[in-house]
């Protein structure tokens, strides 16, 4: 406290209250923390603000080049689909191609009438009615594709065929060719995505 001669009217030689040390100041204290938020904060803005990817960069992420991708979408839009040899293993060779609005639709129906209960059921026999609606050959076995203009009954009964063809392929094999099925509507979905035709 004060004593009566610090407090003397008129007399400022001595300040009443003492100033703080150097780098003691609250002040400074809350301003430093709040610009180190700020700073984290801004750092956090500027990464979510990055430009997305370019499609170059997408197509190479799958394996792809704008060359490779324009032939995807040429023959997506004039021949109605796209076909690829993959490899399953070094000697063994597949052939798969895009799906169509209808094998759309047929997967929908057919996942819907089996009320599967289990997602490692569904995902499973997803995979199956997918392999069966885009496998063109497996090895040597050449598996039927009706074109569009195909009778109902002719593009249905050759898909019933391509489906007890996966059936009963070996499930080491069948494991194989869902992840290069996986791989193929990867490499088609870039070429395809939207704004692709402007990127060309």
């Amino acid at each position: 406290m004060p004593s009566p001669e610090d407090l003397r009217i008129g007399d400022f030689s001595k300040p009443l209250v003492p100033k703080p040390a150097k780098g003691d100041s609250p002040t400074k204290t809350s301003l430093d923390a709040a610009e180190s938020r700020l700073d984290a904060a801004a750092s956090k803005d500027e990464e979510a603000l990055k430009p997305l990817k370019t499609y170059e960069d997408k197509l190479k992420a799958v394996g792809l080049d704008k060359t490779k991708a324009a032939v995807i979408l040429d023959d997506v839009m004039l021949k109605g689909f796209y076909s690829e040899e993959i490899a399953v293993t070094p000697r063994v060779k597949a052939r798969l191609r895009t799906r169509n609005a209808r094998d759309t639709k047929r997967a929908q129906t057919m996942l819907e009438g089996m009320r599967l209960t289990y997602d490692s059921h569904y995902a499973e026999s997803l995979s199956r009615i997918l392999l069966a609606s885009s496998l063109e050959q497996f090895g040597n076995d050449q598996l039927p594709h009706p074109n569009r203009k195909a009778q109902d009954k002719d593009i249905e009964d050759a898909f019933t065929t391509r489906m007890s063809y996966v059936e009963t392929m070996p499930d080491p094999a069948l494991r194989i060719m869902f992840k290069r099925l996986m791989e193929f509507d990867q490499r088609v979905a870039a070429a395809l995505e939207d704004g692709a035709i402007e990127n060309f």
